[in-house]
């Protein structure tokens, strides 16, 4: 009958595991494992010992077989002779020694009776069986087996004698059994020992490989009740990048950076917006207030209200537009795709002659195939066109070429940018001193930074040799060009 607990108690045993820490799991995992090891090594060793010792017996008990039976054969001490059997015993012992206790004579019929040197004092009656009688016939060949007679444990051996007649020698087991019994007990002790020391070393090997594990966990725990600080990472020390451990830690550093990054990024993005919406919203105010008085203005000055409240309105939305994009272009990988930066170049430009009629565009273009997403390259295009309509005062020429390198360059015919400004034209709502009063978000060239970078691309700026005006290049990696 096989015992079986209980479902629940199954199930709670699996419950106490599974919540138990990661430490103790992998120690108790570990010492269960070696003490299974050391469980099958004890019992292997013991095995093999016992075998030893019982080989050992049984090469004693066929070599006392073949020494009485040698002596009996030579010594003429058969019923012919009339030498008392006790003094060949006698001499038999002072050869041999006396390390064998009991022996017995088998005849084929199933009779026994003793050696006739033998003494039959002491002599225990040793049992015969059906294989015993074949030996002693000559059908069987020597045999060992485990017996008890009268309480004592034997290990007896048969072999034939002569034809018709076997010897049966037996040793007691009790000094076999006694180095067993201390062999099982020392290599228990052993085993034991064995396994309290792997649970030691389990123990103190976990603690010391989960060592950056667990400075993770109090990070991230710290994080989570501290999520404003995302400043302190893990202290690698001398693991960094050596291990799985440590290249885990090393990740989790990296990803703290990204994210206290892109945290700062956007809470100056925020702040940022903040600022400059309160220009426009002041102004909506001034003019919603004015609007107030709208049945004692004459025709003239509501006209400049509501053309400053028009203005207002979308000066805001441009600037909401425009961060959103800056927002949107910080939030993932754009899809990209396969584009003619020749053909979406045409597009942005056929738009801007529309809102700038009086601008002269001029193009120089390559056929050419580059890898982004086409959305957002076409406004990164249209800003850099837009700024360059603007700057030329509406009504100047802007040049556009794209290269064979896979590069656009738009030229303007204004004033140029200064020395002071230059190093800040792709910061966020930077806007140059002398355009401050016109309308703008500061925030195009940004977003042209920002597609550009996203691509694996980049932007520059400077003033155009011979002047006047700026020059903008936007290179992004190119895929195919052909004269166009």
């Amino acid at each position: 009958m096989r015992l079986r607990l209980p479902k629940r108690a199954r199930w709670g045993l699996w419950n106490r595991w599974t919540k138990g820490t990661l430490r103790t799991r992998i120690t108790l995992a570990a010492t269960v494992a070696v003490s299974v090891g050391i469980g099958f090594g004890v019992a292997f060793a013991y095995v093999a010992l016992r075998s030893e010792l019982l080989g050992n017996l049984d090469d004693q008990l066929a070599k006392q077989a073949g020494n009485i039976s040698a002596y009996v054969r030579h010594s003429s001490v058969l019923a012919e002779t009339g030498t008392e059997p006790t003094r060949h015993w006698t001499n038999y012992q002072r050869v041999f020694g006396d390390s064998v206790t009991d022996t017995q004579l088998v005849y084929s019929d199933g009779h026994t009776g003793q050696l006739p040197v033998a003494s039959t004092s002491g002599q225990l009656e040793l049992p015969v069986s059906g294989l015993d009688r074949e030996i002693a016939s000559g059908g069987q060949e020597a045999s060992y087996r485990d017996i008890n007679v009268q309480g004592t444990d034997l290990m007896l051996y048969t072999v034939q004698l002569t034809q018709g007649e076997a010897l049966q020698v037996a040793l007691p087991m009790t000094q076999l059994d006694s180095e067993l019994d201390e062999i099982g007990l020392e290599l228990g002790l052993a085993g034991i020992g064995g396994i309290a020391l792997s649970a030691v070393l389990g123990w103190w090997v976990t603690r010391t490989a989960l060592r950056p594990v667990a400075r993770l966990t109090e990070a991230a725990e710290r994080i989570a009740a501290e999520p404003r600080d995302l400043t302190r990472g893990i202290d690698l020390g001398t693991r960094a990048d050596r291990d799985e451990v440590g290249r885990l830690a090393s990740s989790f550093n990296a990803m703290l950076a990204a994210v206290q990054d892109a945290t700062v990024r956007q809470r100056q993005l925020v702040a940022d917006a903040s600022h400059e919406l309160r220009t426009p919203l002041t102004s909506l105010r001034m003019n919603a207030e004015v609007l107030d008085k709208f049945d004692r203005l004459d025709e003239l000055d509501r006209k400049r209200v509501i053309d400053s409240l028009l203005g207002g309105i979308d000066e805001l939305t441009g600037l909401v537009a425009d961060t959103m994009e800056l927002a949107r272009g910080e939030e993932r990988e754009p899809a990209l795709a396969y584009v003619r930066w020749d053909e979406l170049v045409r597009r942005v430009v056929a738009r801007a002659e529309v809102h700038w009629p009086k601008t002269d565009f001029r193009l120089d273009l390559r056929t050419c195939t580059v890898l982004a997403a086409a959305d957002r390259l076409e406004r990164a295009v249209g800003n850099l066109v837009n700024n360059a309509a603007k700057f030329s005062g509406g009504e100047g020429v802007v040049e556009l070429a794209l290269g064979a390198e896979g590069s656009l360059t738009v030229r303007d015919h204004g004033p140029g940018i200064s020395p002071e400004d230059l190093p800040h034209v792709f910061d966020r709502f930077y806007r140059a001193a002398a355009m401050r009063d016109r309308p703008g978000s500061g925030l195009g060239l940004a977003i042209v930074a920002q597609v550009a970078e996203s691509h694996g691309g980049s932007v520059t700026a400077g003033n155009a040799v011979p002047g006047p005006g700026a020059v903008f290049t936007l290179a992004l990696p190119m895929v195919a060009t052909a004269r166009y």
